[in-house]
């Protein structure tokens, strides 16, 4: 079973995207992917 993403990534990941970063940029720069941002954003609303 996969390892869940830290506490930490994730608020520093939302603040790069509420910032202004692009969602495939952000997912480059933390080497986590596409799908799991966009799963946090939904979760976020």
């Amino acid at each position: 079973m996969p390892v869940p993403y830290s506490y930490d990534l994730r608020t520093k990941v939302m603040g790069a995207i509420d910032d202004g970063m692009g969602k495939t940029e952000a997912s480059h720069l933390f080497k986590i992917s596409r799908n799991t941002i966009d799963l946090w954003l939904k979760k976020r609303k």
